[in-house]
This record gives C-alpha cells, structure tokens and sequence, in this order.
C-alpha cells in the first residue's frame, strides 16, 4: 500500500527525517486576483513572492 498526499511546498526536515519523500508530477498554476479598487497594478513575479512567503504584508510600497 501506498499512502499519497499533495503539497505546494518542499517537506519540512522533521517530514523527511521520518522517512517521508516527494516526487515532483506536475506544477501550481495560481492567479492573482485583487479589489478592482486597489491602487497596485502589474504585480511582477518578485513581489508575488515576497507576498505569498509573507514577506511583504500589506500593499504600501507594491504601488510604486
């Protein structure tokens, strides 16, 4: 038997050191969606980043 789970992210050491392991099938595609009233536009690939590993947490300074 096998046991299947699905992430969008690497396993963490302590999964790995209990024997868990992954193999890569396939890619996440996302689309960024936001308030048609919020001032940013053309968000580049590094700001989706930085948003999504939560190092940017508000949209002061993306509307530059």
């Amino acid at each position: 038997t096998a046991d299947i789970g699905m992430a969008s992210r690497d396993l963490k050491d302590e999964e790995t050191s209990k024997g868990v392991s992954s193999t890569v099938i396939a890619m996440d595609g996302i689309a960024v969606i936001v308030n048609k009233d919020n001032k940013v536009d053309g968000l580049t690939s590094e700001q989706v980043k930085t948003i999504f590993t939560g190092k940017t947490t508000s949209w002061d300074g993306l509307s530059d």
